[in-house]
């Protein structure tokens, strides 16, 4: 990208804060941080609910754009063939 190599969010040495120096910074954290269990709080739990739609009319609406999307796809795909067919095999010169 822009002519050089590499991402251009690893091209930080001009900034005040580089990435080498945020990961430096992260690591030495984790490894001075005091995990008391004491001072951890559960806040709530996860619990499976069930899985599908919520109601009937947004099952309705799932489907309907399914069924648009998929109609569109073929109309798509027919559309090219179309234009395929009227231009025809490529001639060589």
């Amino acid at each position: 990208m822009l002519g050089f190599g590499g991402h251009f969010l690893t091209k930080a040495r001009r900034y005040s804060v580089t990435f080498g120096l945020l990961r430096d910074t992260r690591a030495t954290y984790r490894r001075t941080e005091d995990d008391d269990p004491a001072d951890t709080v559960t806040v709530g739990t996860l619990t499976y609910i069930g899985a599908g739609w919520l109601t009937d009319g947004d099952a309705l609406l799932a489907n309907t754009a399914a069924r648009q999307r998929r109609a569109s796809r073929r109309i798509g795909r027919e559309e090219l063939a179309h234009k395929a067919w009227l231009t025809g095999p490529p001639h060589e010169p």
